[in-house]
């Protein structure tokens, strides 16, 4: 702490101050942000460049931070800097109030630096990490939201006594860490399980999955059939935006079908009744059907999704939607097409644009698959779909524990700033010391 400090009564600011506030721990005490900090927003600096200069240094945005790239440096002598012991908040912008860490460089434009005087930044950092939600959802401004300086400034700090802050800390870092490290073996849970489908599916589609209970069966060869016909192919029909109407017979455009999941509430669009009945015959989906979009961005494989109709809801196929009506297992086919065996074949047939991808319904229908019989078919279906159960019943157990894990972070910083997270020792002293000091390194405009 700083030496010979004028010594400052906490009765001199009674709206600043609360000393015993009724639901926080013995000797602690809460105080303002606004008169417990510095803060420095931070500016465009007169020389700002994507190249390193002489006397330059790196300019600090949330990019920097987050994930340590610089993307420009800016004069040494125009920028502001960031502090050892700052709190970092994003002041406008979409993501305005989140709280960051600061590192050596220039405070960005969008940036603001807040600098505790006699507690712990740390602690401070930790605090405000529990407004974060609140602070980014009061944020002001029509074009460019930036934080809402009423709201910030009138939250109250509760502050126990240095000692007990430096535990909180320390329990606090070693939570987080321990939370990122669940974190991160969570998110691979997702690819895990989508791989193993895929693994399921290859099974199933090459005959290993049955190979065993094939064994004594009089079943004959897998039969190899070109695509075209293991069904009818039906290419949708080039409905006009002008015919679109607000309810009649729903249209599927490409859209609706992403992730080989249908999707009827996303942008719903309707062709009226009373259309040309030939057109609205030829069009019209029939259960068991299986449909398939052919447009979509060029090399991200962002298309060639397969979905079956189960409803009986009429439903018409718009233009670049390849309907398939089956003559085998509807549910054997979908996992043909959903196989990566297949989608490699079907990509490599793109053509289009720079942006835009496309497969003809020419080469789809060549290309060549494996079927068994029905009865091989039937069993197949069973075997995946049982397979499939499973692990969607993994996948509920995976939301369900990365919901508790998500809301692990706000439990936490809610019993520290509580005073339940570390015990209370009485050799710490008394916040009310502690209140003195910041009051007093406050009017003399110093930092601890």
């Amino acid at each position: 702490m700083e030496k010979n400090l004028p010594k400052i009564s906490i009765a001199e600011e009674p709206n600043l101050v609360k000393v015993s506030e009724k639901n926080l721990p013995k000797n602690w005490a809460e105080i303002n942000l606004k008169q417990s900090v510095d803060f420095r927003k931070g500016k465009k600096p007169a020389i700002l460049s994507e190249n390193y200069f002489e006397d330059c240094v790196p300019y600090m945005d949330i990019q920097g931070l987050e994930k340590d790239i610089v993307s420009y440096y800016a004069d040494k002598k125009s920028a502001k800097y960031f502090k050892e012991n700052d709190v970092v908040i994003v002041w406008d912008g979409s993501r305005s109030g989140l709280i960051l860490k600061p590192k050596s460089g220039a405070i960005g434009s969008t940036l603001g630096a807040l600098s505790p005087f006699g507690y712990k930044s740390e602690y401070l950092f930790y605090f405000l990490l529990t407004h974060y939600e609140t602070i980014n959802s009061k944020a002001r401004g029509v074009g460019i939201p930036h934080v809402d300086p009423t709201y910030l400034w009138n939250l109250n700090v509760p502050l126990p006594p240095l000692p007990e802050q430096e535990r909180i800390v320390a329990k606090l870092d070693l939570l987080f860490a321990q939370h990122e490290k669940m974190k991160t073996s969570l998110e691979k849970i997702p690819q895990l399980l989508k791989d193993f489908r895929q693994q399921i599916l290859t099974q199933a589609v090459t005959g290993k999955l049955t190979e065993e209970w094939r064994k004594g069966k009089e079943l004959g060869e897998w039969e190899e059939r070109q695509l075209q016909n293991v069904g009818q192919f039906i290419s949708g029909f080039a409905f006009k935006s002008n015919d679109f109407e607000k309810e009649g017979i729903q249209l599927i455009r490409m859209g609706n079908l992403y992730n080989n999941k249908l999707d009827l509430a996303r942008s719903p669009v309707f062709i009226p009744k009373n259309y040309d009945a030939k057109i609205l015959k030829k069009y019209l989906t029939k259960k068991q059907d299986i449909l398939l979009s052919l447009t979509g961005t060029k090399y991200k494989r962002d298309y060639g999704f397969a979905i079956s109709i189960d409803t009986d809801l009429p439903l018409l196929i718009n233009q670049r939607i390849l309907c398939i009506r089956p003559n085998i297992n509807t549910n054997f086919l979908i996992y043909v097409l959903r196989n990566d065996i297949f989608r490699d074949q079907f990509f490599s047939f793109e053509t289009g644009g720079v942006n835009q991808g496309n497969v003809g319904v020419k080469n789809i229908g060549e290309i060549l698959i494996k079927i068994p019989s029905m009865q091989e078919q039937t069993q197949i279906v069973s075997r995946v779909e049982s397979l499939f159960s499973k692990i969607d019943a993994i996948e509920l157990r995976y939301q369900k524990l990365k919901e508790k894990i998500d809301q692990f972070p706000q439990t936490i910083l809610h019993k520290a700033f509580k005073g339940e997270l570390v015990p209370q020792l009485p050799t710490d002293g008394d916040a009310k010391d502690l209140l003195k000091e910041i009051l007093a390194l406050k009017k003399e405009g110093k930092k601890n």
